[in-house]
């Protein structure tokens, strides 16, 4: 089985390396920041005629490697004999999919190797693609992948997890999240190996990559940037309703947007895992010289979407964020047992009931599945505020009631661990309004997947528990992406003639990801959603606001991919 393990990947590109018919004109040499060094087994072989052709001009990209090595075979065979001339800045490694997973121990072993050899010829920044993970329900039904193929798949999640935690023993190695584009059909033409639309996606990924991350902002880095006065949100405002978005993090990390001036809080509003782009709602209150700050714990590009605002009299009560409720130190959460949160225990927070701005972000264990957090004594949503996914982070902000005493409760149908970490409160005579969630569409039953490039428009107003008269000023959204074709984004927006240059949320192909936003509805109570992927969705709304919520349009704020 070892060896037939070794060998897998040597089914295919018999082909690869064969010198081309005419040999392409000389170039000249480029400068060492645009040099690109690739190693390679069979997988990433098949990309080595797009992979050139994806990086923009005046970048030079060499591509060598050979069908069937374990990562340990290519540092000997194909990068310790290199002469330094070989190598500029840039070096990627695409070797993994011969994973030795009898003996896990021995791939870190060679990922370590890998990155301090690469680093003795002069690179500077290491970049490993991570393969192809193909969830068990999607490979089980291919019935001509062989059993082997079967066997690899199945311990892939691992090798990435290895890669993720190599990130941390080296700061010079970042991850190209292949794995993120690869759980779908049409880019492989065995299973494994690519085809000419593979070949395009998987390039086109890995130059995006390589040339962003140079300019990625550091690990501590805190952005500040003004709001009070800036796209229509007023001078003496309270708070914003924003969207955080990470892009190209080098590690497992987060984000924490708070009021400039005050105290870094202890919590986080987005955690991602390396080389993911996921996005977060957060209402954060206004600080000095009316600024937010965002603190970042990993290098990574930071993007910041503003839906609307706060003013002076919405009630809204500033708070230094805390954590209510850790379940790691506090004893791990059974599956479908009610557990309360006491919110009155964070310093500030009002006495009696009021009106929550929490973030519930779960810790996914060994199976997925629906969470709900609620008013402790009320009923349990129909619809789940977070889904649990197994072995990954998922948060979502939201607005929602505590009992009496200032407690909301949580509901598990998986064993997980959560946390939830109060951010701001409204008295409960503020005009915003929590409400048991509430679909208002399902494209799995009505309507048929989103299409790539089109919107789709929804009734908010005079739906369910939602006011028709008077209008809402804005509501309260969840939005769900399902079963998407490609990797993308989507938005929710007040349905305006020009599309916003922000989003709400992004997706990986065949995952599901969720995302909340506090925005405004159209002059008929409606908002459309504009996705860039073919997806199904749900929209859910859990509260509406009236004047205590003024309505923007959504403007991006800040971009790091662009200064």
């Amino acid at each position: 089985m070892r060896w037939r393990a070794a060998t897998v990947a040597v089914l295919a590109f018999t082909s690869i390396g064969l010198p081309a018919a005419h040999a392409a004109p000389p170039q000249p040499e480029a400068a060492a920041a645009n040099r690109v060094f690739m190693v390679s087994d069979s997988v990433g072989l098949g990309a080595k005629g797009a992979m050139p052709r994806a990086f923009p001009a005046g970048w030079e990209v060499t591509v060598t490697g050979k069908p069937a090595l374990f990562v340990e075979n290519m540092v000997s065979q194909y990068v310790q004999y290199q002469p330094l001339s070989a190598f500029g800045d840039n070096a990627i490694v695409a070797g993994g999919y011969n994973y030795p997973y009898w003996d896990p121990g021995r791939f870190d072993r060679s990922i370590d190797l890998m990155v301090d050899t690469l680093l003795a010829k002069g690179v500077k920044r290491v970049f490993w693609v991570t393969v192809r993970e193909v969830s068990p329900a999607f490979y089980s039904g291919w019935n001509g992948l062989s059993s082997n193929y079967k066997l690899l798949y199945s311990t892939y999640p691992q090798l990435n997890n290895q890669l993720r935690n190599a990130t941390l023993r080296h700061p010079e190695l970042s991850l190209i999240d292949g794995a993120s584009m690869a759980d779908r059909t049409g880019i492989t033409y065995d299973a494994i190996h690519l085809n000419n639309e593979g070949a395009a996606a998987y390039s086109a990924l890995a130059a995006s990559t390589v040339t962003r991350a140079p300019t990625r902002e550091p690990a501590g880095t805190i952005t500040e940037f003004t709001v009070a006065g800036v796209a229509g949100v007023p001078a003496d405002a309270t708070a914003v309703s924003l969207n955080l978005t990470s892009l190209l993090p080098r590690t497992s990390g987060y984000f924490t947007a708070y009021p400039c001036g005050g105290t870094l809080p202890t919590v986080s509003n987005l955690n991602f895992r390396a080389s993911q782009t996921v996005a977060s709602a957060a209402i954060v209150p206004i600080g000095v010289d009316g600024k937010v700050c965002v603190f970042q714990s990993t290098d990574s590009h930071l993007l910041v979407d503003l839906n609307g605002a706060f003013g002076l009299d919405s009630g809204f009560i500033p708070l230094t964020p805390g954590r209510a409720l850790d379940t790691r130190s506090a004893g791990i959460t059974a599956a479908n047992v009610v557990r309360e949160v006491d919110l009155s225990l964070i310093p500030g927070a009002p006495d009696g009931a009021f009106t929550a701005v929490v973030n519930f972000t779960l810790l996914g264990g060994g199976a997925s599945g629906p969470a709900w957090l609620y008013t402790c004594g009320g009923t349990q949503p129909g619809y789940p505020s977070r889904n649990i996914a197994a072995g990954k982070v998922q948060n979502v902000m939201m607005v929602v009631n505590t009992d009496a005493n200032g407690k909301v409760c949580v509901k598990l149908s998986q064993s997980a661990h959560f946390l939830v970490d109060l951010f701001g409160a409204f008295p409960p005579e503020s005009d915003i309004h929590p409400i048991t969630a509430q679909r208002l569409v399902d494209t799995r039953y009505v309507g048929g997947m989103i299409g790539a490039g089109t919107v789709r428009g929804l009734q908010v107003s005079g739906v369910g528990n939602v006011p028709a008269t008077p209008m809402p000023q804005g509501a309260v959204l969840t939005l769900t992406l399902m079963n998407s074709q490609l990797a993308g984004w989507a938005t929710v927006y007040a349905c305006t003639p020009t599309l916003p240059n922000t989003s709400v949320i992004n997706v990986e192909p065949n995952h599901e990801q969720s995302n909340a936003v506090v925005m405004n509805l159209n002059p008929t109570g409606a908002v459309c959603i504009y996705s860039a992927t073919t997806t199904h969705a749900t929209l859910d709304v859990s509260g509406w606001a009236g004047t205590a919520f003024l309505p923007l349009t959504p403007t991006r704020l800040v971009d790091t991919r662009f200064g």
